[in-house]
């Protein structure tokens, strides 16, 4: 559609998050690995784990497509 977008992926889940982009046609989809848990952990946690994200998001939002 053209629209820009970075998936956000617990490194967990790196594999499936890969496949499944692959499965929907879609196998350049950026993909933006933060440290796995996130539910449950406190908020300054998962803050930390966004702002250590946005790099990666940027990245994704303004590369060429391929």
């Amino acid at each position: 559609m053209g629209i820009p977008t970075v998936t956000i992926c617990s490194d967990a889940f790196i594999n499936l998050g890969r496949e499944e982009s692959r499965n929907l046609g879609m196998p350049d989809l950026p993909l933006a690995i933060i440290k796995h848990p996130l539910g449950g952990e406190p908020e300054e946690v998962v803050r930390q784990r966004a702002a250590d994200a946005l790099e990666q998001v940027v990245q994704g939002l303004t590369q060429e497509p391929r």
